[in-house]
């Protein structure tokens, strides 16, 4: 696996920094987990987590658990939709996915508009405040839906 290097904020170093310090630089942020045995002996863990393993036995069963079963790649489409919003030359967006060519990126790279962060936004409100059938937009009798719309139109 290509080792990769990527700029942070000095806000995300000062998060990390408790995770770090007083590590030396070779020795492994993640270890496999140890398992105990029925008498409550200790047995295996402590070597290093490689990124693979990192993936399918910590970060796997978390997405499984929020119902994103096989969403780890996710995380990838996001820092490249992410990248592209802040307009970063082509070279800055391949060097942390590992992509060599940038359709590639690009296939990464999804549209986010203003509506729809306007949207996510609006329906994120609506379900913080525990919302009920009352709460929901009200239109007027005669008023025509957007799906009512779409079907005159087809």
């Amino acid at each position: 696996m290509k080792r990769r290097v990527f700029s942070f904020s000095p806000s995300m170093a000062e998060q990390l920094r408790p995770f770090v310090e007083g590590r030396a630089t070779d020795e492994p942020l993640f270890l496999t987990q140890g398992r105990l045995t029925t008498s409550g002996k200790l047995i295996g863990g402590g070597v290093r987590l490689e990124p693979d393993s990192f993936v399918k036995r910590a970060l796997k069963p978390v997405l499984k658990g929020l119902g994103l079963d096989g969403g780890a790649d996710a995380f990838r489409h996001a820092i490249a939709t992410l990248l592209d919003s802040l307009h970063a030359p082509m070279a800055v967006r391949q060097e942390p996915l590992g992509h060599v060519d940038s359709r590639t990126t690009m296939g990464y790279t999804h549209l986010v508009t203003a509506d729809d962060v306007r949207v996510a936004g609006e329906l994120g409100a609506l379900l913080d405040k525990e919302f009920f059938a009352q709460d929901l937009p009200k239109f007027p009798p005669n008023a025509e839906t957007a799906s009512e719309s779409i079907a005159e139109a087809v």
